[in-house]
């Protein structure tokens, strides 16, 4: 059977078009600094958290069921270059619900905060059982930028007092680093 090279052309046309069109969802550009979500990896401890996961059919929204109120959880956050697993960045026991209180978080980080959260899914101290949404680039968005090109992790965990697992929600993203000329 024979193609005709119009058709050929066409659809490796479409192809690298559709490729671009996917990575472009998957990249944020901060100055010179290009961040590019390689993965995303979600967990949740199905006590407080019933799932973590992505919205079927779509490339950066993702929900998850709360389904206990909590009144305090903790945020630890860890950065780490994949190639010497060096840690470059860490927080540990950052109280979550002083730092969602806080109005100062607003003015910090308003543009990734608004990047992040979907249809006012914004969270507040207790945090109710509901079903919440964030854009999986937001969290791209505060990646610090003093990062060196290459390939990282970063790890959030968070944490509940009254569970006993090691975390209630987790976010494991691969991203890369790229400068650009």
């Amino acid at each position: 059977m024979a193609y005709s090279s119009g058709l050929v052309i066409s659809l490796c046309l479409f192809c690298i078009l559709s490729a671009l069109a996917k990575r472009e969802l998957n990249v944020v550009r901060k100055g010179n600094t290009e961040f590019i979500l390689d993965s995303i990896e979600t967990r949740s401890d199905h006590e407080f958290v019933e799932y973590f996961e992505k919205v079927p059919d779509s490339k950066v929204l993702y929900t998850y069921r709360v389904v206990k109120l909590t009144s305090a959880f903790t945020i630890n956050i860890v950065i780490k270059a994949l190639k010497s697993l060096r840690i470059m960045y860490k927080v540990e026991n950052l109280k979550g619900c002083e730092f969602l209180n806080n109005p100062w978080i607003y003015k910090l980080f308003g543009e990734a905060y608004k990047n992040l959260v979907v249809n006012g899914s914004y969270l507040k101290c207790p945090i109710k059982p509901k079903i919440y949404f964030l854009k999986a680039m937001g969290v791209m968005y505060m990646i610090p930028r003093v990062n060196l090109p290459g390939r990282f992790q970063l790890t959030m965990h968070l944490k509940t007092p009254e569970s006993r697992k090691p975390f209630v929600m987790e976010m494991v993203l691969k991203y890369t680093i790229v400068r650009i000329k």
